[in-house]
């Protein structure tokens, strides 16, 4: 289990670094990111300043964030997804960042958003003629299982080698959506989900926020946890980090797909009940007092 990369200084880390290539284009400014001739506009840090109208792609990740992938995949140096799905593009800012920087042969995003792609991300993809390798969904939920299946065989071919959530953050859809794809994915194909940890953030925590009953994301990372511990196949490895969780796809079989569910790979110890425990610990207190 991983929780982030170690400080620059690390000599891993210095190693590490030499094998990837992914990100060693990005120039991090105090309000925007850019990669070769691609403005992104980094929305926790827009001010008043901001000079480029919309010419830019609206993007809401960090350089902490992105600092954690490149830890992340230099561990796989030889890693290269070719199909890709991001689950919740928000303007779709992350997709053309995700192209660039690990250049598959397929990218699609999809969104519940009722929108449609921005004048700057229709022009990158016209201008680089990528018609036929990105591709966006708009008004499309996470958990339309029927929908899901349809991008997986039209777009993908049946085969998926990395989902990257970040959508509703929510238990219930994240999970219905990862219990759909992920046993459909190949071995060693890569599942994502982004902002697991928001129910431990402060600005989360305070009694009037709209998501205070909202089951906490936490509680699939959990479930993750219980399965690695239970099943021999499911996931052949769990990263856990600061800002997302990567579950690596182990050898379970197409046989297994059909009424997936993680609860199926889940065994759990019998507690004893409750009122039981109250009164052997009384008996046993009063025991010791004895003594």
């Amino acid at each position: 289990m991983v929780t982030g990369p170690p400080g620059d200084s690390g000599m891993l880390w210095a190693i590490e670094r030499k094998t990837i290539q992914m990100f060693e284009k990005l120039i991090w400014k105090d309000d925007r990111l850019l990669l070769n001739d691609l403005v992104f506009r980094m929305e926790h840090f827009l001010n008043e300043n901001w000079e480029l109208g919309e010419r830019c792609f609206r993007f809401y990740k960090v350089k902490g964030l992105i600092d954690e992938y490149e830890y992340a995949f230099a561990k796989r140096p030889n890693w290269r997804p070719r199909h890709i799905l991001e689950i919740g593009m928000w303007h779709g800012g992350s997709l053309p960042f995700w192209f660039e920087s690990l250049r598959p042969e397929k990218l699609v995003g999809l969104d519940l958003a009722d929108r449609t792609d921005s004048a700057y991300f229709s022009e990158y993809v016209s201008s680089r003629a990528l018609e036929s390798r990105i591709k966006t969904y708009w008004k499309t939920s996470q958990t339309d299982a029927q929908m899901l299946g349809r991008i997986l065989e039209s777009d993908f071919g049946g085969r998926l080698d990395l989902v990257m959530d970040d959508a509703s953050h929510h238990y219930g859809p994240s999970k219905a959506s990862f219990e759909y794809l992920f046993p459909r994915m190949p071995e060693g194909a890569l599942y994502v989900i982004e902002d697991w940890a928001w129910a431990h953030w402060a600005e989360f925590q305070t009694p009037n926020h709209s998501w205070t009953w909202e089951i906490p994301l936490t509680r699939l990372v959990f479930d993750l946890v219980e399965a690695v511990g239970t099943s021999t196949s499911l996931v052949k490895s769990l990263e856990v980090y600061k800002g997302f969780v990567i579950v690596e796809r182990g050898p379970i079989s197409a046989a297994e797909v059909t009424g997936f569910t993680l609860e199926n790979y889940i065994s759990r110890r019998k507690e004893p009940n409750p009122g039981l425990r109250s009164a052997l610990r009384g008996l046993i207190a009063a025991l010791r007092a004895k003594i």
